[in-house]
C-alpha cells in the first residue's frame, strides 16, 4: 500500500546497511508467529491449494468475520510493541532504537487504522490484518506497493476469513492472542511496504527485499511466485 510506511516514518527501522535490512525483514517474519496455537503457519497456503479442487470451492464454509474480531486493549498494545522492539534489537540495535522512539511518538496502530480505513479494512479483526499482510507481501515480491481497489482488499479479506475459520484455532483464540497476532502482522506490513518504497531507486536493494519477503512468506506456507491476485482474491497461477 503506497505511502503506508512513509506516512508513519517507519523507514528509520530499515535505515542501516543492505545486509542488515535484508536480515531484518527475513528474521522479523518469525515475530509474526507470536502465538503458535493461533498462527498455524500454513493456514493461507493450505486454503489456496484446496481451491484447486472445484469440490473444495463449493464446500467452502460460509463467510464469518465476526469470530475473528477482538476488542483492542491499549495495555496489550504497549506490551506487543515493546516485544517487537526487543525482537528488532537482536537484529538491528540502531533500528530498534529508532523504532522505539517512533512508537513513543504516538499510537502507531491507530495511525495504521486511519491509513487502511479508506480501503475498507480494520485493525481489530484477524481477517483484515491477514489480508493486508498477504497483499503487501505479494506485491513486495514483485517490487510493487501500489494501493489496490477496495474490491480487491474485500475479496482477499473474505478469503483470509474463510481460511482462518476453516483452521479453527484462530476463532477460538482469546482477544489477547488475536490482538498480538494482528498487531504483529500490521507492523510487519508497514515495514515491508517501507522497505519496498526505500528500494525503488536501488535495484540491488530491491532484489534483496523481494527475495527476503518471498523467503518470509514461505515460512507462512505461501509461495508468492505461484499465485496471482484477481477480483475474487488470490489464485494459483493459471487457475483464474
Amino acid at each position: 500500500m503506497r505511502k503506508l510506511l512513509s506516512a508513519m516514518a517507519l523507514a528509520v527501522a530499515l535505515g542501516g546497511s543492505d545486509v542488515a535490512a535484508e536480515q531484518f525483514i527475513s528474521d522479523g517474519w518469525s515475530w509474526t508467529i507470536l502465538v503458535p496455537s493461533v498462527a498455524q503457519t500454513d493456514i493461507l497456503g493450505s486454503h489456496l491449494r484446496e481451491l484447486r479442487n472445484e469440490d473444495a470451492r463449493r464446500k467452502m464454509p460460509p463467510l464469518d468475520v465476526s469470530r475473528l474480531g477482538y476488542t483492542p486493549s491499549k495495555a496489550r498494545r504497549s506490551a506487543n510493541l515493546a516485544a517487537f522492539v526487543e525482537r528488532t534489537r537482536a537484529v538491528d540495535p540502531n533500528g530498534a532504537a529508532d523504532l522505539q522512539r517512533l512508537f513513543a511518538e504516538g499510537d502507531v496502530i491507530e495511525r495504521i487504522r486511519a491509513l487502511i480505513a479508506p480501503v475498507g479494512l480494520r485493525i481489530d479483526n484477524l481477517a483484515d490484518a491477514y489480508a493486508l499482510w498477504w497483499i503487501t507481501a505479494w506485491q513486495a515480491t514483485r517490487g510493487e506497493n501500489d494501493t489496490l481497489g477496495r474490491d480487491m482488499y474485500a475479496a482477499v479479506r473474505a478469503q483470509a476469513a474463510r481460511a482462518l475459520n476453516g483452521a479453527g484455532s484462530p476463532t477460538r483464540a482469546s482477544d489477547a492472542e488475536k490482538q498480538e497476532l494482528a498487531e504483529a502482522l500490521l507492523v510487519q506490513t508497514a515495514l515491508i511496504d517501507g522497505a519496498v518504497e526505500q528500494a525503488k531507486r536501488n535495484p540491488a536493494r530491491m532484489r534483496q527485499v523481494r527475495a527476503a519477503v518471498a523467503k518470509g512468506a514461505q515460512r507462512m506456507g505461501l509461495d508468492m511466485a505461484k499465485m496471482e491476485i484477481t477480483g475474487g482474491g488470490f489464485v494459483l497461477n493459471g487457475k483464474r
